[in-house]
């Protein structure tokens, strides 16, 4: 294969928009290019087509086979999550072959039987005796500068002295990845500071991005709106934490929203978070404009938070229920759906069918968030305090909430109330009419429709 039918095989192949195009083309002239700068901006995919045609370009070039090229994500969870999930559907197989257990793609012999290494750097030393002829880095604003320094240490390839790496990443994390590429603030020992280019791209300039992801990044607050949407790699302030997660809602946000009213209007839905351990259970409940949390205690057994529940309905008069029922939750919905309850459980890890979302968690907790900068009212209690340790960040592309783990690993409690108060989200009003109809239709029937309402029909 010459250089020629390589380059017209390998457009075939990677269908790169213009962005994408540009990016290659700028690691044709220089050695170290960032691609990316925005979420959504189709970076991870550019790494993984831009790795195999160097391994196609170096074949027809120098006639060397059995290149190797390794592509670096900061875990194995993430290096699966935007890489090996893609391979099997994305790498024809007349191109190559896919090692599983290796996490190797091998090209054709006709192609060269170039390597391409899918590696994590959960432990970077473990590529001190590895050459690569290129590498990649995926979100390389999530590892340390001597991460960097020590992969361009295994960056040589015999015969091959054009050798390349690139990477991508959002505008966040590690400062010394936008003081080289962005800001161009080389330290004093670096000999290669020419080599140095950064291609900035925007969701816009990705014409596969759904309408609905551009929405989501337009809700955000403004200076995260302006990183991730813009591409402002100077929009971040003390909001974000070492580990990129931003406040689902910040102080002044939460003021804004606390209310003395204390008359609800409309449909009133209920949400219930049961807990154990010792931890607090808590029921909120949400109307037209009014959300409040009516118990949050510490409770011996399920059948005393069912108590409750029936308490707190005869006063308010809930027009549905809906409880996590995850673990013990699960005794509270099937007691009061015997107790024939309007009621719905749930459970947060379920996939999200809006594709901006990770799972349900994340889309819920963003509901909650649209609902309180849009003008809702928090009733003013102690327990809202705290949404002060909800936080969130983009991961591949999606919006994920920081695990409670990670959460108790600092000492922090579990925000049962933030918990509760998602739960009142998840059913719009048109949906809880659906169920007064239902209900008064097939009486004891009524948890056999449940579907229906579900889907809001």
């Amino acid at each position: 294969m010459n250089e020629n039918e390589e380059v017209v095989k390998f457009t075939e192949l990677s269908n790169f928009f213009p962005k994408q195009k540009e990016a290659l083309e700028a690691s044709k002239r220089f050695k170290f290019v960032l691609f990316g700068g925005s979420v959504g901006s189709g970076k991870s995919r550019w790494l993984r087509w831009s790795m195999i045609y160097w391994l196609m370009k170096f074949f027809a070039k120098y006639k060397i086979k059995g290149i190797r090229a390794g592509l670096f994500c900061e875990d194995y969870v993430a290096l699966n999550d935007r890489h090996l999930t893609k391979i099997k559907f994305e790498f024809p197989v007349w191109l190559g072959d896919y090692n599983q257990q290796k996490h190797e793609f091998t090209l054709k012999p006709e192609y060269g039987s170039g390597i391409l290494a899918f590696r994590n750097l959960a432990e970077p030393e473990n590529y001190l005796s590895v050459e690569f002829a290129v590498i990649a880095v995926d979100e390389i604003n999530r590892n340390p500068k001597s991460t960097f320094d020590m992969l361009r240490s295994r960056h040589r390839w015999p015969g091959i002295k054009d050798v390349k790496f690139l990477a991508g990443c959002n505008p966040l994390g590690e400062a010394w990845v936008k003081n080289i590429w962005v800001k161009r603030l080389f330290p004093p020992e670096e000999k290669e500071q020419y080599e140095f280019v950064f291609v900035p791209a925007l969701p816009t300039d990705n014409p596969h991005l759904p309408q609905e992801y551009y929405k989501s990044l337009e809700s955000l607050p403004e200076n995260q709106r302006k990183a991730y949407l813009e591409g402002n790699w100077d929009a971040f302030d003390e909001s974000m934490d070492e580990k990129g997660y931003i406040r689902l809602v910040n102080d002044r946000e939460l003021q804004a929203s606390l209310t003395t009213e204390t008359e609800h209007s409309g449909y009133i839905i209920g949400g219930i978070d049961p807990a154990a351990g010792g931890d607090n259970s808590a029921i909120v409940i949400k109307s037209a404009h009014l959300m409040e949390v009516v118990f949050n205690q510490k409770l011996q057994n399920t059948m005393d938070l069912v108590s409750r529940v029936v308490d707190i309905n005869r006063e308010y008069k809930v027009d549905f229920w809906i409880v996590d029922k995850t673990g013990v939750g699960q005794g509270v919905y099937d007691r009061m759906k015997e107790m024939d309850y309007p009621i719905r459980g749930v459970s947060f890890g379920e996939k999200s069918e809006d594709p901006q979302y990770a799972n349900l968690k994340a889309e819920w907790h963003f509901k909650l968030r649209k609902w309180i900068v849009s003008g809702g009212k928090l009733k003013q209690d102690y327990g809202w305090n705290e949404i002060e340790v909800v936080r969130y960040k983009h991961k591949d592309s999606k919006i994920i909430i920081q695990p409670k783990e990670d959460l108790l690993r600092d000492g922090i409690p579990s925000p049962n109330v933030v918990d509760a108060a998602v739960l009142t989200m998840v059913m719009e009003d048109s949906a809880i009419k659906s169920a007064r109809v239902i209900k008064q239709r097939y009486g004891r029937e009524f948890f056999d429709q449940t579907d229906r309402i579900w889907r809001n029909e």
